[in-house]
């Protein structure tokens, strides 16, 4: 399996002939690697963790670009539909399927979601985490979240090794709820932290995070750099 980090929260999984994208925030992210998407030859899906711009993203261009299933909340596949997206798998929280081999789970995450339209919020349903199982590896990406204890119900249920956390603070986890989240509730292998450096506003530093966490490798990604488990 090979991940490659995107900028933010944007995440590339790749295995067993698989190619999945979770959050693919790039049209405006200053974080994400340029050029990338040239190298990208096929999309299976599509993966959205709540409704947000940063994280919806470049998600109907890249569906119809690719022919990509949509994976997310209900309310996000539909507003997704309404702009062209065909390709559509609805779930909602503490739900599993079964795609083309690959099983997504879709766990709580604490946080909001909705987009912007004319001026006015739109509720995009509640936000979430997923965990996505290829190749017989569990990855967690949390999403936007604060810290939660039933966090290690996500590890008791679906045993992740690799784990993607914000560490960004203000709208999210900063590097010491993420690293408690690694050293009490789950038992990851190799962690990655996300959703820091962005914008100023994200302040969260991932070297005070990796200092703090003691159980797991800390892996502090390069933006369009792959790397394995």
């Amino acid at each position: 399996m090979r991940f490659t980090w995107l900028g933010h929260s944007a995440v590339h999984l790749a295995a067993a002939g698989k190619s999945i994208l979770i959050d693919p925030f790039f049209t405006g992210n200053p974080k994400h690697p340029q050029g990338w998407e040239g190298g990208l030859e096929r999309l299976d899906a599509i993966v959205v963790t709540h409704g947000h711009e940063d994280h919806l993203g470049d998600t109907v261009r890249l569906a119809k670009k690719y022919g990509a299933t949509l994976v997310a909340q209900w309310e996000i596949c539909m507003t997704c539909a309404a702009e062209g997206v065909e390709k559509l798998q609805p779930m909602n929280t503490g739900g599993c399927i079964l795609h083309e081999g690959v099983r997504f789970c879709m766990v709580p995450a604490f946080h909001s979601s909705a987009v912007v339209r004319d001026g006015k919020a739109q509720t995009m349903g509640d936000p979430a985490g997923f965990v996505i199982t290829l190749d017989g590896i569990a990855v967690y990406h949390a999403g936007d979240t604060a810290l939660f204890s039933d966090m290690a119900l996500i590890q008791r249920l679906y045993r992740p090794k690799v784990g993607f956390l914000p560490v960004g603070d203000r709208f999210t986890m900063g590097p010491e709820q993420a690293a408690i989240a690694c050293n009490e509730f789950l038992e990851l292998e190799l962690v990655v932290p996300i959703h820091w450096g962005t914008f100023d506003l994200l302040h969260g530093d991932p070297q005070d995070f990796a200092r703090r966490v003691s159980r797991g490798r800390v892996h502090l990604a390069t933006p369009g750099e792959p790397f394995g488990l």
